[in-house]
């Protein structure tokens, strides 16, 4: 019994120990990208792949993930001028920038508490 006790207070410390960092802690994470043609979109959420590949997409683009502490980044290329990305975290809007002559424009978000 005296085992059970101790493997029980191991798990509890840890989860508070975790839990004081902000690794429990969930948002709400969308991304849009704006503008009146295709563009190449490369997206990455907190906690999912660090370098995904870039990809020409449709615009209006969205995508939205629930995740954890971390960074959120959302670049666009080749795009046509006025093009907008937006970041928003539980509904608010956290970032939002427009392309410049290059047609080029980077948004970026970083969850913490």
């Amino acid at each position: 019994m005296r085992l059970g006790v101790v493997q029980l207070g191991a798990l509890l410390g840890a989860v508070l120990a975790l839990s004081a960092c902000g690794v429990g802690k969930s948002w709400e994470v969308r991304m849009e990208v704006a503008g009146p043609r295709e563009a190449t979109v490369q997206s990455s959420f907190a906690g999912g792949e660090k370098n995904p590949r870039p990809a020409s997409r449709k615009l209006p683009w969205q995508d939205k993930q629930s995740v954890g502490f971390g960074f959120n980044d959302l670049s666009v290329t080749d795009a046509a001028p006025g093009t907008v990305c937006r970041i928003f975290v539980d509904g608010r809007l956290r970032d939002e920038r427009v392309a410049d002559q290059d047609g080029a424009v980077t948004c970026h978000v970083n969850n913490q508490e």
